[in-house]
C-alpha cells in the first residue's frame, strides 16, 4: 500500500505550497470521504481547463499555473490526496483527438496529434478502487 501514498518526482506534495493549501482549506480536519470530496472539488472547479508546457510537470507547477487539463490536473489531485494519507494511483489510455471536439477549439484540431493519453485517478475507499476524473 506504500507504493499509492508515496511521493514521487511529479507527485511532490511535501513542497510548502502544497501543504500551505491543505492547512488552509483545513482538508486534514476532515474524514477521508470529505477530503476527497473537497480535494476533488477544489481541484476540478478551482484549477482552470487547460493545456500546460507539458504532461511531466510537478503537481507544485500545476497549482501555480493554476490551470490543467486530465493528465495535469491529475498529478495535482494525486499529490494532495497523497498528502493527505489517502492512496491513489493513475491509469491511462490512448484516445483519437477527434473525442476532443468541442473541448479545443476547431482551428486547433489539425494541429492536435492524432493520438494522445487521457488519465484518470483511482482512489482506495473502504477497500474499493474509485475513479476520479482529474
Amino acid at each position: 500500500m506504500s507504493d499509492y501514498l508515496t511521493p514521487t518526482d511529479m507527485l511532490d506534495f511535501q513542497q510548502a505550497e502544497l501543504q500551505a493549501l491543505i492547512d488552509q482549506r483545513g482538508w486534514r480536519q476532515l474524514d477521508g470521504y470529505a477530503a476527497i470530496g473537497a480535494v476533488y472539488d477544489f481541484v476540478r472547479d478551482e484549477i482552470l481547463f487547460g493545456y500546460n508546457a507539458h504532461d511531466e510537470l510537478k503537481a507544485s507547477q500545476v497549482l501555480a499555473d493554476g490551470y490543467g487539463q486530465c493528465n495535469t490536473k491529475g498529478t495535482l489531485l494525486m499529490a494532495l490526496l497523497r498528502a493527505l494519507g489517502i492512496p491513489c494511483r493513475l491509469h491511462g489510455f490512448t484516445i483519437f483527438n477527434r473525442l476532443q471536439q468541442g473541448a479545443i477549439p476547431n482551428w486547433l484540431m489539425p494541429f492536435a496529434p492524432k493520438r494522445i493519453v487521457h488519465s484518470w485517478v483511482e482512489v482506495l475507499y473502504q477497500q474499493r478502487w474509485i475513479n476520479l476524473e482529474g
